[in-house]
């Protein structure tokens, strides 16, 4: 008997995955961060390249990564919003696999396999997810903040998703036209995470989460007041979807 699983496994190990680390006044941490994420890239055996966003950066960020060996810059000196320019940057990709993670590592490493293991197992998106089991390390007004964020989405749009932003995700590089087809959009803001796997399940592609361990980390550019911006944009896209 043909083990289907296995041939699904060996044509995945086959496929070169493209890292996206978008980035942003990192300079105190970036080349640490990125010399971990490269080690544990090493660690899983696969081919990959690793390409770090830079989003307009106002301090050192970008001098530091030309310094840095085996990555590739892609640098923004301005644009819509981050999720934005790093939606871009995907086109760039030459790997079959595309994933994305904060700079901050606020996801352990531990995980990548995991986030692949999906794809090996028929998932078209991969998402990492920190309200499945495992409680968040972060400060209870943020965390309510998202959980109830995520609750209304789950209702608005009918989806099974439940942590729609968490930035550690990968998808076969067959989703990259839904991407395209999304735009670009100031006022879409946070939004653009829950959008992407929103569409996706409405277009039948198959979205797998897991669970994750997660700390908060040490800054965050997320502004409730900034967000709600984002407010009409899902009524509208409400009514566009219907």
């Amino acid at each position: 008997m043909i083990n289907k699983f296995a041939m699904n496994r060996n044509y995945v190990d086959s496929m070169k995955i493209s890292v996206f680390i978008p980035v942003y006044n990192e300079e105190k941490m970036i080349k640490e961060n990125i010399s971990c994420i490269m080690d544990a890239l090493k660690s899983i055996n696969r081919d990959f390249e690793l390409i770090v966003v830079n989003d307009a950066s106002t301090d050192n960020t970008l001098k530091i990564l030309k310094e840095i060996p085996h990555i590739r810059i892609i640098n923004y000196t301005d644009g819509p919003t981050r999720r934005e320019n790093l939606a871009k940057s995907f086109e760039s990709a030459d790997g079959d696999i595309i994933m994305f993670m904060d700079a901050d590592l606020s996801v352990d490493l531990k995980n990548l396999n995991r986030l692949l293991e999906e794809i090996e197992n028929g998932a078209d998106i991969s998402v990492g997810s920190r309200y499945m089991g495992i409680h968040p390390n972060r400060s209870l007004n943020r965390l309510l903040i998202s959980v109830v964020y995520n609750k209304i989405i789950g209702l608005i749009f009918d989806s099974h998703v439940k942590d729609h932003n968490c930035g550690f995700k990968a998808f076969k590089k067959k989703v990259l036209p839904l991407i395209k087809e999304m735009g670009l959009d100031f006022n879409r803001g946070w939004f653009w995470d829950a959008e992407l796997l929103i569409r996706a399940q409405k277009k039948g592609y198959i979205v797998k989460e897991f669970p994750v361990a997660w700390r908060h980390g040490e800054k965050s550019s997320f502004k409730i007041i900034k967000e709600l911006r984002m407010v009409p944009y899902i009524i509208n896209l409400k009514w566009k979807l219907k």
